[in-house]
């Protein structure tokens, strides 16, 4: 699941949630550890850490998927 396809969800018609992404890096850039968290109208609903902010995000979308009880696949 792409974070296009999270957005597409939760802010499609008929659809009055809110998403947001808040993105932080801790480490040299060359060596960054990313971390980005998933909120569905204020609330957090994932959490992500990887080397890449992409893969933080995904991991991130995924959670919030599952924490919704949606299906991820």
């Amino acid at each position: 699941m792409s974070l296009t396809a999270v957005a597409i969800d939760f802010q499609g018609p008929g659809r009055n949630s809110t998403v947001s992404f808040e993105e932080s890096f801790e480490g040299s850039s060359d060596r960054a550890v990313w971390t980005v968290v998933c909120k569905v109208n204020g609330e957090t609903k994932g959490t992500g850490t990887a080397s890449t902010k992409a893969e933080a995000k995904d991991l991130a979308s995924r959670q919030a998927y599952e924490a919704l009880g949606l299906n991820t696949a």
